[in-house]
């Protein structure tokens, strides 16, 4: 019972976040998010635990869907070798960039552990990159 009441808590924040977003425009929507569900959490007494499973499985396909969705097939088309290769070498940077400062900074690390935490960091969610880039709120209906 307190998993569905933390999956309702969390669709009343994406409802309400929804209906503030057009009056913050200077804050970021999945900040807005984040605030809302401390809130509401937090008032409603409920401990929010999720299961990362059951996260992965209701929350992160839609997003990616709606994303999906959204982006331009003939700009993707268009530009889909210089997105791949930003994509990739952003990736490559940050873990090889991250996984020496790793080292560097912890030197009992091995190299090939702080490749892998560095690999943990590296931005490859769309959805993520999406939101801090302002593209993650919703169209005026």
């Amino acid at each position: 019972m307190e998993t569905m009441t933390a999956v309702l808590i969390l669709l009343v924040t994406v409802a309400a976040s929804g209906g503030i977003s057009p009056f913050v425009r200077r804050v970021p929507l999945p900040l807005i998010q984040v605030a809302l569900g401390a809130a509401l959490g937090g008032l409603s007494g409920v401990p929010i635990v999720l299961n990362p499973d059951l996260f992965l499985l209701v929350f992160i396909p839609p997003l990616l869907f709606l994303d999906a969705w959204r982006f331009p097939v003939l700009e993707l088309r268009r530009l889909g070798f210089i997105i791949l290769t930003l994509a990739v070498g952003l990736v490559l940077f940050t873990v090889v960039g991250a996984g020496h400062i790793i080292h560097w900074l912890l030197p009992a690390v091995p190299l090939s552990t702080a490749f892998a935490l560095a690999a943990v960091l590296s931005p490859t969610d769309a959805v993520a990159v999406a939101g801090m880039a302002g593209g993650a709120r919703m169209p005026p209906a």
